[in-house]
């Protein structure tokens, strides 16, 4: 994107390397605050009502505030490991961006997501909308599939998957949440913040598709041209795709060669 080249120019200074690590560190000590009673979750995740009831503090809170609070060990284990692959897939976005671009993907990221909850709320004023940081983990979950589909995660520790057919599943999966949410206003707040990642692949995902376009093309020829038979008789029609053991011999009649098959070439 030129835009980004020039962006990166004049403002690549101020990007800030390992971010979503500093996100997860952050995350942590929310997460510490609220088991020892010192944060309340719900005070923190975005609300445009709460916020324009003076509660300002929630259009940054909501990033840091933890994915869930674990209850049992189990799900404190869980969570450790959401971390972990949280900033194993930033890693290799950073590395494949660079700092900047990175960073700009979450900062479009968020500020798509702080546009939608506000308009979903005005759209649907008798609803509550709430926003937690989960879209941040799914945009960068499927920006990390787009760019690397064949990586392998095994799925309960158990289950080798390939991170493009995960990524299916959760979209699916999304698209079932989004069509059972209660108003309109629930449904805008919920999709905005994926809009950032069509904006960054809108090239690539075009690519794709002129790609697997070619290729069903290039297969469809293909699968006609072995279909389509190599030698037929100008006589009977038989052909070596009806009869693979006929023998065929070519003879020229007015200059051009005429295919005529062993039956009709002795009978003549």
């Amino acid at each position: 994107m030129k835009f980004l080249d020039s962006m990166e120019k004049r403002f690549g200074f101020i990007a800030v390397p390992n971010v979503v690590l500093t996100l997860i560190v952050a995350q942590l000590f929310i997460y510490a605050a609220i088991l020892i009673g010192r944060v309340d979750y719900n005070s923190i995740i975005l609300v445009p009502k709460m916020v324009s009831a003076g509660e300002w503090w929630r259009l940054a809170s909501f990033l840091i505030a933890p994915p869930f609070v674990p209850a049992t060990l189990f799900q404190g284990l869980f969570l450790a490991f959401f971390w972990y692959i949280l900033h194993m897939m930033s890693q290799n976005l950073e590395a494949a961006w660079g700092v900047f671009r990175f960073n700009f993907f979450l900062l479009t990221c968020v500020v798509f997501a702080l546009i939608g909850a506000f308009i979903g709320q005005l759209i649907s004023p008798s609803a509550t909308i709430f926003v937690a940081p989960r879209f941040i983990y799914f945009t960068m979950f499927f920006a990390f599939a787009t760019l690397n589909p064949n990586i392998q995660f095994l799925i309960f520790f158990v289950i080798p998957m390939k991170v493009k057919w995960l990524a299916w599943i959760i979209l699916a999966v999304g698209v079932f949440t989004f069509l059972a949410m209660p108003t309109i206003g629930h449904r805008i707040a919920f999709v905005a913040p994926y809009i950032c990642y069509l904006l960054f692949f809108k090239d690539t995902l075009s690519q794709s598709m002129e790609s697997r376009q070619r290729r069903k093309k290039f297969d469809t020829d293909k699968r006609e041209r072995d279909e389509e038979a190599l030698h037929t008789c100008a006589q009977c029609g038989v052909s070596d795709k009806s009869d693979p053991k006929m023998d065929f011999r070519y003879k020229v009649v007015d200059g051009d060669a005429v295919c005529i098959c062993e039956p009709c070439r002795e009978a003549g």
